[in-house]
């Protein structure tokens, strides 16, 4: 204890020992005067938890704890700082929860994210003091997207592609995903993958199988053991080189046309597939057993149909044909060799013994001689059949189809007691040949109904 100069009295390092009532007299020539006081003592306010340092993982429900040891005969108020600005909660989109009870500030961060990694500070005050305890928290996440994607060189097929690591939010960086798109895919597709820890200011990797003559574009995203961050902005669209084209039309057939044609179809290359500017196909074709071939070009990219027509081509006669393709740069493959027919004649005769029966009131059943299935010229692929009412004309008749070499036809939802006229004729891919004879056939009489 220490009388100051002004007649205060200090204590030191003050014990429960040290409470009860002091008295201070002061005394001149004049008399005594005194004051008289007393002095409680209380336990001191102490946070039990030790201070710290936390990892956590992005998503992950943390709860800092701060315990307190104190006089049961004050209360506390428990504040929280994070990075030294006050915690309001139900204001920070219920990360933040109390979850201590009367001697315990603790508190809940639940689904915790990068943006809460920081200093976290507990303060606890009295009456009579003031204790405060701070935690380090270091949230891990996936990295951050990787900076400056940009395309540093580019061949016919190949890009060469160099960006900056972005943050590995405190867990290494083991690989990084290349994704390339273009204008005719449909999203982003990964390319590549480079693995490994790599370090450094500026990384670099080389994209390969590309189709030439194709704008691309390319980001780069960042995997560690937390798991595949942002992607990186995407670079600057980058054209591939140009070179000989290497993809052949797909499903090159033909046949059918008019007279004297030789029809020959294909399925047109893609725009991604055509390797430069320039592009157009290579029409090749042969008698079978020929030996040389004569061509034609066909400059437009999309095209799909090309029509040889000749009056010394026989009808119905085998051709070799094969498409190649080709560019500015010169002429690319040819697709495999395939086997085509020219043009056939259509039908050139009738349907013989065309008869038809009425089966009920609404159905008749009509049957004919089938024609020769096929010689050099021209096939029968099925018949036509025609049938009108006799108060309707020819030019209005209804048509039945049949494929093949069938020999009878059911025509129904006729009306009862009517009578019909019924046509046939032949066809095939040129067209149809003459009419046969007309034949006419009279419908049953309906039942009547019994009452």
């Amino acid at each position: 204890m220490m009388v100051l100069d002004n007649g205060s009295l200090r204590l030191s390092n003050v014990t429960k020992t040290d409470a009860g009532i002091y008295t201070c007299v002061a005394r001149n020539q004049f008399g005594v005067a005194s004051s008289s006081g007393s002095l409680l003592v209380k336990e001191a306010t102490t946070i039990t938890s030790p201070a710290g340092h936390l990892d956590v993982t992005v998503g992950e429900s943390i709860v800092l704890p701060c315990q307190v040891s104190h006089d049961p005969t004050l209360d506390l108020k428990f504040t929280w700082f994070f990075n030294e600005q006050v915690i309001q909660f139900g204001s920070h989109g219920a990360y933040f929860e109390k979850v201590g009870g009367h001697s315990a500030g603790d508190i809940m961060i639940r689904n915790i994210q990068l943006s809460h990694a920081g200093k976290y500070t507990c303060a606890v005050q009295t009456k009579v003091d003031s204790v405060s305890i701070a935690t380090d928290v270091v949230v891990r996440g996936p990295p951050g997207p990787p900076l400056d994607c940009q395309v540093t060189e580019m061949t016919e097929t190949t890009a060469s592609l160099s960006w900056k690591p972005g943050l590995d939010n405190h867990s290494p960086i083991l690989s990084y995903i290349i994704q390339a798109r273009t204008a005719f895919s449909l999203g982003w597709q990964t390319v590549t993958t480079v693995i490994g820890q790599l370090r450094g200011k500026q990384l670099s990797a080389t994209v390969t199988d590309l189709s030439p003559w194709v704008d691309y574009e390319f980001r780069v995203l960042a995997t560690n053991s937390v798991g595949t961050g942002e992607p990186s902005k995407p670079s600057k669209k980058t054209r591939t080189k140009e070179m000989l084209p290497r993809v052949t039309p797909a499903r090159v057939s033909g046949g059918g046309g008019g007279r004297s044609e030789l029809v020959i179809t294909w399925e047109p290359v893609p725009e991604e597939m055509q390797s430069g500017p320039g592009f157009g196909y290579v029409v090749a074709f042969r008698p079978l057993g020929a030996q040389g071939w004569m061509q034609a070009a066909v400059t437009s990219p999309d095209a799909s149909r090309y029509v040889f027509k000749n009056e010394s081509i026989p009808p119905f006669s085998p051709y070799e044909v094969k498409v190649g393709v080709y560019n500015n740069k010169g002429e690319g493959p040819f697709s495999p060799n395939i086997t085509i027919y020219s043009a056939e004649e259509e039908p050139s005769r009738a349907p013989v013994r065309l008869r038809a029966r009425s089966v009920s009131a609404s159905e008749v059943e009509v049957t004919w001689k089938p024609l020769a299935w096929s010689n050099s010229r021209r096939r029968i692929l099925g018949y036509e059949l025609l049938y009108w009412g006799e108060k309707e004309k020819q030019d209005a008749a209804s048509v039945v189809r049949t494929g093949g070499n069938k020999t009878s036809v059911l025509i129904r939802d006729l009306e009862g007691s009517s009578t019909y006229y019924i046509s046939l004729r032949a066809y095939n891919s040129a067209g149809v040949g003459p009419q046969s004879s007309v034949v006419n056939v009279t419908t049953k009489k309906p039942r009547k109904e019994s009452t």
